[in-house]
């Protein structure tokens, strides 16, 4: 074909089962009419599709709305999925454009650093730059009480204090570890505790896999029945899930019929939370909270759980990541053969602050799931009650439990109009804390994340470092099929291309290999062996701006001397190594006495190393890339700022 089309199509189809489940508003982006092998999650399973478009019936008719006709194939569906067809197709947004006259994609120009560098300083690989001390004070990285309010339209947090001081936070940088820390503290809880779950899927699986494939002992549903019997209650709250919808309304179900306790009456409770703006809009903070229902000890405080991980299929896996055979076993796979993330169990005032922020989701006057459409009516909610505030005689804002001091930050919609208890303006705490902490940096960041795709802001901040850190290195999980169909291939560039372009040897973009099959889900950024990020928010406008997440950002109170020379911080270098050895298959001790430019050159080793999870990553400009028009791109990963009137009664949304 001469000419191009810029194609947006909205794809409505529809199950024929005896509850239909329509996927409306999925938009695809298209190159050349072309679409092939979308993967599109259909219940528990994965469906491969094919597009077929009729193109004679607009032919003629491009500058205008059209409709047009296209078959389906597919297969290794369900039995429960034979009978799937289209309802329609809707051709939109339809721009006929000549390649000659189009302008080549451009990679985004980041602003310049105030720093001018030679063609020799953008060359660098870092180790002519000499390791400096880092910023060590909470009050340097954590955002101001002024700024957290300044991220929520001027609004006040009520329930989250700027921050808190003398928790005790414990790293897993691997599932079957934090897996089995939930296991201890779910067997532990006793009469009154409340167990508080927010999450974007849920699936009945074991715990345990290694050790108890079945879930007789240590299964989503056995685990939450055993706090009911002894006397805890329970309560869930859940992204419904349309794409997963199979698995989260059984672990719904296995939830709400468990009966109430015989000691107290204390009940479960699991909710789907659909409070969202968008249709693309998900809810994804990921935290578990553990709480007594009245406590007086002067230094006593919940327990919380905040990373990745979700609990559902998949994720169980080891830092080895050599478990096939095991995972099997437990039907822990769903889509990948393994899985990367981390997480923290946190005891100290900051766990409160989770608490609350799960009490006000729940107790939102705004109820989850009304008007629901008949074909999603198996995301109905059952009845419920509000719950009342934790209540603990402690400090709201220190212990002496622990050595580290925490910042809960989040994100919520700042144009969704339902959040009016607890965010009415929205909160972009998250974001704004993000910029923060990598403008900071001196010496080095480190970042895993799912997507890594362009955040204008982000990249802005990364650019400005860039001249006088050592290293930046990224591990990132690739784009599937349906990811790039929907631009992310592109915004990854968009993120990759500026700063491979101009410091190519001093930014590191790796993942795992092909055949491993190991999905990376962490969402972890490490600066410095000082700061450490992690929690639910992947690294996009989505994250940053629109749908739900929350965060805890940690500094140590105990310093240590690194190789380097200078003092870092004990908690964020040891889970860098952690992770590194993860990566590099090297040992803690080898890593441990390595000065951090020699480690992050142990990367380079290890994506050449069979014996290794670690490959090179890299991503190209391509000429279909053209066809993600912006208007495309604020369906897939809208990026929301709103500005408000001095008396909140208008608002105005760029």
């Amino acid at each position: 074909m001469s000419q191009q089309l810029r194609v947006l199509v909205l794809l409505r189809f529809e199950l024929h089962t005896l509850q239909p489940l329509k996927l409306s508003h999925l938009f695809v982006g298209m190159s050349s009419l072309l679409c092939t092998h979308l993967f599109v999650g259909m219940s528990s399973l994965l469906c491969k599709l094919s597009l077929h478009l009729d193109l004679k019936q607009f032919e003629t008719a491009l500058a205008i709305p059209v409709s047009f006709s296209c078959r389906f194939s597919y297969s290794d569906c369900s039995s429960d999925f034979t009978n799937f067809g289209y309802r329609s197709v809707v051709l939109r947004d339809i721009q006929r454009s000549d390649p000659s006259t189009q302008e080549a994609t451009k990679v985004p120009k980041a602003r310049e650093s105030e720093e001018t560098e030679s063609g020799s300083a953008g060359l660098s690989d870092g180790s002519d730059i000499k390791v400096t001390q880092p910023l060590l004070k909470a009050t340097d990285w954590f955002i101001t009480e002024e700024e957290i309010v300044e991220s929520r339209g001027g609004v006040p947090r009520d329930g989250l204090q700027t921050y808190t001081t003398g928790n005790k936070v414990t790293v897993y940088t691997a599932a079957n570890e934090f897996f089995s820390a939930v296991v201890d503290d779910f067997s532990a809880s006793k009469e009154g505790d409340r167990v508080m779950y927010t999450g974007w899927d849920t699936c009945v699986i074991p715990f345990e896999a290694d050790v108890d494939p079945t879930g007789a002992k240590t299964g989503f549903d056995v685990m939450f029945k055993g706090i009911v019997e002894r006397g805890g209650s329970v309560n869930l709250l859940s992204w419904p899930n349309f794409l997963l919808a199979s698995q989260n309304t059984n672990a719904r179900d296995a939830i709400n019929e468990i009966p109430p306790s015989k000691v107290n009456g204390a009940k479960a409770v699991y909710l789907f939370d659909d409070r969202l703006p968008l249709v693309a809009s998900s809810h994804h903070q990921k935290t578990i909270v553990i709480a007594a229902n009245k406590s007086t000890g002067k230094d006593d405080h919940p327990i919380s759980y905040v990373g990745g991980i979700d609990l559902t299929n998949d994720r169980w896996d080891t830092i080895y990541h050599n478990n096939t055979a095991i995972r099997e076993a437990a039907n822990i796979p769903f889509r990948n053969k393994g899985w990367m993330d981390a997480h923290f169990r946190i005891h100290g005032p900051a766990s409160k602050e989770v608490a609350n922020n799960f009490l006000q989701r729940w107790n939102s006057d705004y109820k989850p799931c009304q008007g629901l459409e008949d074909d999603l009516l198996s995301f109905d909610n059952p009845d419920y009650e509000k719950l009342p505030p934790i209540d603990y005689a402690s400090s709201n804002t220190s212990s002496k439990l622990g050595n580290q001091s925490i910042q809960i930050v989040r994100t919520f919609s700042c144009t969704y109009k339902h959040y009016k208890e607890f965010a009415p303006r929205g909160e972009q705490s998250l974001f704004k804390a993000r910029l923060k902490a990598l403008r900071n940096a001196k010496n080095f960041i480190y970042i895993e994340d799912q997507y890594f795709i362009y955040v204008p802001e982000l990249l802005d901040a990364l650019m400005e470092v860039l001249p006088r850190i050592q290293r930046l290195i990224v591990l990132v999980q690739p784009p599937d099929t349906l990811l790039k169909a929907s631009g992310y291939e592109k915004y990854l560039y968009e993120m990759i291309g500026p700063m491979k372009e101009k410091f190519p040897n001093k930014v590191q973009i790796y993942t795992t290999k092909k055949d491993l099959d190991i999905y990376v889900h962490t969402k972890l950024v490490l600066i410095d062996d000082v700061y450490v990020s992690l929690g639910s928010a992947n690294w996009n406008r989505r994250s940053m701006t629109s749908d739900s997440e929350l965060n805890a950002n940690v500094i140590d109170d105990e310093t240590v001397k690194s190789p380097d020379g200078v003092t870092v911080l004990k908690l964020a270098r040891d889970m860098r190594i952690r992770k590194f050895v993860e990566m590099t298959r090297l040992s803690y001790e080898e890593l441990d006495a390595m000065k951090f430019i020699d480690a992050a050159d142990q990367f380079k080793v290890a994506a050449q190393d069979a014996s290794t999870i670690l490959t090179d990553f890299s991503v190209k400009d391509h000429t279909y890339y053209i066809t993600f028009v912006d208007i495309f791109r604020e369906q897939v990963d809208p990026q929301e700022i709103c500005t408000f009137s001095g008396s909140g009664s208008t608002r105005e949304v760029e």
